[in-house]
């Protein structure tokens, strides 16, 4: 008689373990799917750094250059009045 109780017990827990198993296992295929997502848009974003390096540069030389050119302009018209 006590062993069929324990066999209950048993199986019941086993039961309950693999409920949470199957819940574990869903639960991980959903972050694999979550960090397949983040790393294809870290990708994309790292990609999208990489082309604007050579953007970022080029502006940062056409304001610098503007800004001289501005300071020269406003020299100039300065000393021109006397």
């Amino acid at each position: 008689m006590e062993t069929t109780r324990i066999e209950r017990e048993n199986a019941i827990q086993l039961a309950a373990m693999a409920v949470e198993l199957t819940y574990v296992k869903v639960a991980l295929a959903r972050m694999d799917a979550t960090n397949t997502s983040q790393s294809e848009k870290l990708e994309r974003v790292l990609d999208q750094l990489a082309e604007a390096r050579g953007g970022w540069k080029t502006l940062m030389l056409l304001g610098g250059a503007a800004g001289a050119i501005g300071s020269v302009i406003t020299w100039f018209v300065s000393n021109l009045k006397g």
